[in-house]
């Protein structure tokens, strides 16, 4: 399963995004997402990921497709990818 469905399925879980309609340039602020649940989302996704999210970076997630290219870069920095 590659990164995106992954987080996807992981967005099903923890935050109740239908992922079938789930535009991946969407921000999370139109996906219903606060900022609380972003958090709490972010820690599910550092552990299902083996990561490390620093708050610098965690800010400059607006979107999935930015959460995707984090992950795809950490993962590929670790050696994981």
């Amino acid at each position: 399963m590659d990164t995106l469905a992954r987080i996807k399925d992981l967005a099903a879980k923890e935050l109740g995004i239908d992922v079938g309609k789930l535009d991946p340039n969407a921000t999370f602020d139109t996906l219903g997402v606060d900022s609380l649940s972003f958090v709490e989302f972010m820690f599910k996704v550092e552990d299902e990921f083996g990561i490390k999210v620093s708050d610098e970076e965690l800010n400059g997630i607006k979107c999935f497709a930015d959460l995707e290219r984090l992950i795809s870069a950490a993962l590929a920095a670790a050696g994981k990818a």
